[in-house]
């Protein structure tokens, strides 16, 4: 029990302890002893009515509405609001004490019949209505009623919202509490009914059970009717949802089929162009070998070798590719790492990029040791792998930039061209797998769409990443590795 209906309850118990309090200075007995079989009756009537109730779920919760508002009102002007209030908790008591409720259950309800109940006598009286019923009493009688109802109602719904901690105004609003307010209203309208007859002949009351239970019918088949509501609500919206995810699936499906239909034609194009020309190539030197100067043959071969190791690289990527798809293959290359400088294999993967593009001038800046623990090979391959893609891009001419700087806890190894760049909305696409970037009109050779892919994987094998972020001064690409560096090395 939250604080809140803790506070609630007790408050409650409280007020209609005092309110009881004041209504038993007020008992008038003479008109208690004079109705006495009449309240005998209405009294029996109460408890049985209380004892068969009829039960709601109302937001996972158990409520009970019951038909016994016709006999406990009805007491008022038969025999006074104090013996109205008395009958009524007599009946409350018996029915949770036969359902062996918990005696803060029995207590709670007990208040809210009191207050609800001397409520309605109150307006009653305050109306002019007094020990018998007649036409010019009927307004004060209807609107004691009204009043005994939706202090009734108000009390069990401000309940049901602290114990579902939910605001009070949606609990107002619930299906379950206005099927309960509907079946009141039909009840108490009998009261009046029951008190003219019971002035008549209390052997006519047991007649008033076949309209009572008319409506106790009519609530229950609208409860149910509800319920068979909501879960055909319920089975419609949860059809709709798996309709929603079947045609998403499909359409998943046919994309993958889409994707790997245009991955298989593009795959096997760039691994045809190489091949086709070592094919062609070896043509030639067998079908026109004599005829050929030796430069010629020299630049035949060279071309053959060219395109062999392209293919090579190639299947090299699809297998890395493969082999990242497997957690052991990216668990074997955290198992080999060792304590390097940055810097050196820095000024490595320079090295081995000036002997691949004689042609193109790389500018390597450094600014003092940066101790890292990685495998070397994966850190080479992903700062070779960048430096072939920055001289593919940059334009004849131009430098390609190779740095390594400290910033804070992490190396930053950093490759910058000076070609068309990456526009901002492709640089997280140009990561995934067979991913390419047409537009560059400068390409100069083709590939798989792995590279990227690759390096990056390889990056986060040694707790690093790689980005791409805006270069210094507005032309290129910029791609940065980051590296943690050793904790002995990470100062201030």
């Amino acid at each position: 029990m939250s604080t809140r209906l803790r506070w609630y309850v007790g408050t409650l118990c409280v007020a209609g302890g005092l309110v009881l309090a004041f209504l038993l200075t007020r008992l008038d007995l003479d008109r208690a002893r004079e109705v006495a079989g009449a309240i005998a009756v209405f009294a029996a009537f109460v408890v049985v009515g209380e004892l068969v109730t009829l039960r709601v779920d109302d937001q996972n919760r158990l409520k009970e509405i019951s038909i016994t508002s016709t006999f406990a009102y009805g007491l008022v002007p038969l025999a006074g609001t104090t013996v109205a209030v008395l009958v009524f908790i007599l009946g409350s008591v018996v029915a949770d004490l036969t359902r062996h409720r918990g005696a803060v259950k029995t207590l709670f309800n007990a208040a809210q019949y009191v207050l609800a109940l001397a409520a309605g006598g109150a307006v009653y009286h305050a109306l002019g209505g007094g020990y018998e019923v007649t036409t010019a009493t009927l307004p004060a009688l209807a609107a004691g009623g009204l009043a005994f109802m939706a202090v009734n109602f108000l009390l069990v719904s401000i309940v049901v919202s602290l114990a579902n901690d939910v605001p009070v105004l949606q609990g107002l609003r619930r299906d379950p509490l206005r099927v309960e307010l509907g079946s009141s209203a039909m009840v108490l309208a009998l009261a009046p009914v029951a008190v003219v007859v019971a002035e008549r002949s209390l052997l006519l009351l047991p007649a008033l059970v076949v309209p009572l239970g008319a409506v106790f019918m009519a609530s229950k088949g609208e409860i149910q009717a509800k319920a068979q509501q909501a879960v055909a609500e319920e089975a419609t919206e949860l059809q709709r949802r798996l309709t929603r995810q079947e045609h998403e699936i499909v359409s998943r499906l046919q994309e993958a089929d889409r994707l790997k239909a245009d991955l298989i034609a593009a795959v096997s194009h760039e691994l045809r162009n190489p091949l086709t020309t070592i094919v062609g190539v070896f043509g030639i030197l067998r079908v026109r070998r004599e005829r050929l100067s030796q430069a010629e043959r020299d630049e035949l071969v060279m071309m053959g070798i060219d395109q062999s190791e392209r293919l090579h690289r190639m299947i090299e990527q699809l297998l890395m590719a493969a082999r990242f798809e497997q957690p052991e293959g990216v668990a074997s290359l955290g198992a080999s790492r060792t304590e390097l400088d940055a810097t050196e294999l820095l000024r490595q993967a320079g090295a081995e990029a000036r002997a691949r593009h004689h042609d193109r001038r790389i500018a390597i800046e450094t600014n003092g040791a940066l101790p890292v623990r990685v495998a070397q090979d994966a850190v080479v391959q992903v700062l070779g792998n960048l430096l072939d893609n920055a001289c593919k891009y940059s334009p004849d001419g131009e430098p390609v930039r190779l740095s390594g700087n400290r910033e804070g806890a992490e190396a930053v190894l950093a490759v910058e061209d000076a070609g068309p760049g990456i526009p901002e909305v492709e640089r997280q696409r140009i990561f995934d797998r067979f991913t390419q970037l047409e537009r560059h009109s400068q390409r100069r050779a083709g590939g798989v769409g792995l590279g990227l892919y690759i390096a990056r994987q390889l990056a986060r094998s040694q707790d690093g990443d790689l980005l791409v972020v805006d270069p210094a001064d507005g032309r290129g690409a910029r791609f940065e590795l980051h590296l943690p560096l050793v904790p002995d090395a990470a100062g201030p």
